[in-house]
């Protein structure tokens, strides 16, 4: 009889303690897992096409690249002039901007010399035997030789050795003119440094 009361007695406690086990209460929360692996890193993108160059100048300056001259339009044995194509000079222009022109000769690869015209070639008894300038005539840049008691000859101007460019800088009416550079006394190396041009 004490055998079946136990086991009445036993069978209830063991559910009720094994009920209150499995109760809807949270457990406390465990401690945290070690972090994944990193996955590895993707592919570069592709490199963006490259811009176009923009034109040489600033809101002031307008600039020709190097140019050449093939034949001149007037061609004697001591006069010689040939008309920038292309550019035809406002009145405003004209009477207000500042025109350079610059010669580039290169008679050999490894020698250049840029200088600003007008350009003086005098003899060896310093006499002056030749002018190389430049000139506005009408609405046109005009670029002219003038020799004195010798002959120029007709490709003696021309390329490949010789190529021109002109610079027109027009005026900075924000500008102290007192600050303004004389450009004629600069060298083309100083001239294309200060207003930012591709040389």
């Amino acid at each position: 009889m004490r055998t079946k009361r136990f086991v009445f007695t036993i069978i209830p406690l063991a559910l009720c303690a094994l009920l209150h086990a499995c109760s809807a209460e949270d457990g406390a929360d465990g401690a945290t897992g070690p972090q994944g692996e990193q996955g590895l890193p993707g592919a570069d993108g592709q490199d963006g096409q490259d811009g176009t160059d923009g034109q040489d100048g600033t809101a002031n300056v307008f600039s020709s690249g190097w140019f050449e001259i093939d034949t001149w339009d007037t061609d004697l044995a001591d006069f010689k002039f040939h008309r920038i194509p292309n550019l035809n000079l406002t009145e405003f222009q004209i009477e207000n901007d500042l025109i350079l022109v610059y010669r580039r000769y290169r008679p050999t690869p490894t020698l250049t010399q840029v200088a600003t015209l007008p350009v003086a070639v005098y003899s060896a008894s310093g006499d002056l035997e030749l002018s190389l300038t430049n000139r506005v005539q009408g609405n046109g840049l005009f670029i002219q030789i003038q020799a004195f008691g010798r002959n120029v000859a007709g490709n003696e101007y021309l390329p490949p050795e010789t190529q021109f460019r002109y610079i027109i800088i027009e005026p900075d009416p924000t500008s102290d003119k007192n600050n303004t550079p004389n450009f004629f006394k600069m060298s083309y190396e100083e001239v294309i440094a200060y207003l930012g041009l591709h040389p």
